[in-house]
C-alpha cells in the first residue's frame, strides 16, 4: 500500500516495522480482549498508522529504553523514528490509538 503510493524504501519498511510493533503490543499487553483495528491512511504526502485497542492504559515511554530489560525498546524506537508519534484514549474512553506519521519520501529522522 505504501509502495502504491509512492513510498521510500525508508518509509515502506517504518511502516512494517511500526505495524508489527503496534500489533505485537496489543497481543502482549491488552489481555483477554485483543481485538483491535488497523487503520493506514495517506494525508498529503503523510502516511499515518492508527491502531485502536480496548485496553484504556496509555503505554509510558521514557526518555531512553532500559537496553537490557525485556520490553520498552520497540514504541521508543518507532517514536525516534517516526516524523510524528502519539497515544491517546479514544472519544468515549473505551479504548486507546496508538499512532504514528510518516513522510513518503523518507520514511523516518535519525534519533
Amino acid at each position: 500500500m505504501v509502495r502504491a503510493w509512492g513510498g521510500s524504501r525508508d518509509a515502506v519498511e517504518l511502516v512494517r516495522l511500526g505495524v508489527s510493533e503496534l500489533l505485537s503490543n496489543v497481543l502482549r499487553h491488552v489481555g483477554d480482549q485483543p481485538r483491535c483495528y488497523l487503520r493506514i491512511v495517506l494525508i498529503g504526502s503523510e502516511v499515518t498508522v492508527q491502531v485502536f485497542d480496548r485496553s484504556v492504559r496509555i503505554p509510558v515511554i521514557g526518555a531512553a529504553p532500559d537496553w537490557d530489560a525485556e520490553d520498552g525498546r520497540g514504541l521508543w524506537m518507532l517514536r525516534e523514528m517516526a516524523t510524528r508519534f502519539g497515544c491517546e484514549r479514544t472519544r468515549r474512553g473505551r479504548g486507546k490509538i496508538v499512532w504514528f506519521s510518516c513522510d513518503l519520501s523518507g520514511g523516518c529522522h535519525a534519533p
